[in-house]
């Protein structure tokens, strides 16, 4: 499963920061030490790894949504000071001097009772997790709404493609909104959430909308 994150940019910079590698090291891999300001020892010792990624813009409104974090990889602190060291337990991509630290989340799944929301919810796909512009089952998709709009872990939304306009006749027509699947939310934060694409028949694009089935 994949470990995205949304913060604000304020909550980024002030996140604990890597700021050196063990002596000739470019890149932080497996097994090997970093150093890390910033880094409070009463949070225990498992860390995650993230980069800044692209800010989430809702497509309703304009509104900022927040800026998501690109997960890195796993370190777990062996000593905390003023710098305190980490070692790299797994890295999922390049780990370099500058990324940002926050702490890790345990989470699974599976452990979400999966369930349809009691009210209605209608939220559109802004992004695909990964940078790419369509997604298939098992894929990672955003959505455009989170806690502050009801959505909870768990919830089931069924995806629909919009009705694509057409003419006949000189006439134009609006075909309707097409059912093709099913997505699981299984990480929410304030504005954002996060849905695993459990079925779908056609491919998943930005911009079709998850809702209460």
């Amino acid at each position: 499963m994949s470990q995205p994150l949304v913060v604000d940019d304020e909550a980024l910079a002030a996140a604990p920061k890597l700021i050196a590698l063990q002596e000739g090291r470019v890149i932080l891999g497996d097994h090997q030490l970093g150093y890390v300001t910033q880094l409070p020892p009463d949070q225990g010792n498992k860390w995650q790894v993230y980069r800044p990624g692209k800010v989430f813009v809702d497509p309703d409104t304009g509104e900022n949504l927040g800026r998501e974090a690109v997960y890195l990889g796993d370190v777990e602190v062996t000593q905390f000071a003023d710098v305190s060291t980490v070692l790299a337990t797994k890295t999922k991509q390049e780990i370099n001097k500058g990324d940002r630290l926050a702490v890790s989340v345990t989470e699974a799944a599976d452990n979400y009772l999966p369930r349809a929301p009691a009210g209605n919810i209608k939220a559109s796909i802004i992004s695909v997790y990964g940078g790419v512009t369509q997604a298939g089952k098992s894929s990672v998709v955003t959505l455009n709404k989170g806690a502050r709009d009801g959505v909870e872990n768990g919830y089931v939304l069924a995806l629909y493609s919009k009705g694509r306009n057409t003419k006949d006749r000189g006439e134009s027509y609006t075909l309707p909104d097409e059912r093709y699947g099913l997505v699981f939310v299984f990480r929410v934060f304030n504005k954002v959430s996060y849905a695993l694409i459990m079925q779908a028949k056609l491919p998943v694009q930005l911009l079709d909308y998850a809702q209460t089935p």
